[in-house]
């Protein structure tokens, strides 16, 4: 079975600056895979290059076999990839099952976007534990629940792969485990899932496999305990202790 997506000597520079070096990764249809780095390594944008928020300096982007390289955010979202940004983002006057009401309203259209798991608004923001807020306004929200917000718009856009983009930033030890809990059921729900993010318990708890960028390059590929037992991961990424 082909990679549900596949990156290929993606290269993204700003100016002088070489954020992205051809980096090459696959993502495996139903897995959760990790991709970590220390602060500028690229990982942020490498997201934004797979969904469109950046145009790449080279490289190519293939999702489902489909080439999607320097397509628009939107016909990316609707070609079936969803993204949770860094900042938890939502219409802060608007009720939350207003918010997810208008995250669902423009699907993907590919074959397949009639199934979804959860069949109306209020069903989903019931998966993420905010169907006792949904006539709440965005913008009382506490930051986990506001977090948790993020999740369900992303999953109105009934994504095939969904990008998390430090999704536990900020959260504390509760809201980690209940989001881990969440996200590990992606998966089940058909959601493949890739996630960046700093928290490396986290990401031992979420990933069986991370991939490790550095510089813009991708240093390390494979089983999680193996990368972090990778003595250049830990001086890299680590320095030089888990």
């Amino acid at each position: 079975m082909s990679p549900i997506l596949e990156i290929r000597g993606l290269s993204k520079r700003f100016g002088g600056v070489t954020a992205l070096s051809g980096v090459d990764l696959a993502i495996e249809e139903g897995e959760i895979l990790g991709v970590v780095g220390p602060n500028g390594s690229g990982k942020t944008t490498l997201f934004n290059v797979v969904t469109g928020v950046h145009m790449p300096s080279g490289g190519s982007v293939s999702f489902r076999g489909r080439d999607i390289t320097g397509l628009k955010p939107h016909a990316i979202s609707r070609a079936g990839i969803g993204y949770t940004f860094q900042q938890a983002m939502a219409f802060a006057g608007l009720r939350v099952l207003e918010n997810v009401q208008i995250a669902g309203e423009h699907v993907r259209v590919n074959a397949g976007a009639s199934h979804h798991p959860w069949p109306t608004p209020l069903a989903l923001l019931d998966f993420v534990g905010l169907a006792a807020l949904a006539d709440e306004r965005a913008g009382v929200l506490p930051f986990g629940s506001l977090r948790l917000l993020g999740l369900a718009l992303a999953l109105a856009s009934r994504p095939a792969l969904l990008l998390l983009d430090e999704p536990a930033a900020g959260l504390n030890d509760r809201e980690t485990a209940a989001l881990v809990g969440l996200v590990r059921q992606l998966p089940g729900h058909g959601i493949t899932v890739c996630v960046i993010d700093h928290d490396m318990k986290l990401m031992q708890m979420l990933c069986r496999r991370l991939a490790v960028l550095d510089f813009g390059s991708k240093i390390a590929d494979g089983p999680t305990g193996a990368v972090l037992a990778d003595p250049k991961v830990l001086d890299v990424y680590l320095g030089g202790d888990l």
